[in-house]
């Protein structure tokens, strides 16, 4: 989960709003170690002198985030502070690899990303913990490691027949 809280810092009463905001998200029980991102929206509407203190504000707290939605600047920023939460964030998953899939397992131990395993009759079954872009990653290794489709003779009865191997195990 991620939270971003845009404010109207141009707005006299942007403190109150922005109490208020706290308020209702602690009465909706969202825990405060929830991830959280203040956006200082409207800079361009300030003063020079006020702008400034506000930038150099957001410069000094990475969860501060002051830019202009309509001019622009900031933008990135916000882009990048995003990313960058979300990538930290990791979660803990069950998944269950079958034996021929080696590969896939090694590569997620490799990664440092195995809490628990226990083998069972359906292959193996690992509690992951991991960032979405770590996930999306095991979930590529399908497309790196694909089924190949080989022609093999069958001595028993001297024809080709297809047979299809995986080279992830």
């Amino acid at each position: 989960d991620l939270i971003i809280h845009v404010r109207d810092i141009a707005h006299p009463e942007s403190k109150v709003q922005s109490e208020d905001v706290i308020e209702i998200l602690t009465s909706l029980g969202v825990r405060r170690d929830t991830p959280q991102i203040e956006v200082l929206n409207k800079i361009d509407l300030l003063p020079e002198e006020d702008r400034e203190a506000i930038i150099a504000r957001a410069a000094r707290d990475d969860h501060v985030c002051a830019l202009s939605a309509v001019t622009g600047p900031g933008l990135d920023t916000l882009m990048e502070t995003i990313a960058g939460m979300l990538d930290g964030v990791k979660l803990e998953q069950e998944i269950v690899l079958g034996f021929a899939e080696g590969r896939k397992r090694a590569w997620l131990f490799k990664e440092g990303l195995v809490e628990d395993e226990r083998q069972e009759e359906d292959g193996f079954h690992l509690t992951v913990r991991w960032t979405r872009r770590q996930e999306a990653a095991f979930n590529k290794l399908q497309d790196k490691f694909p089924l190949l489709v080989a022609t093999l003779p069958c001595l028993s009865i001297g024809r080709a027949v297809e047979t299809v191997t995986s080279i992830d195990g």
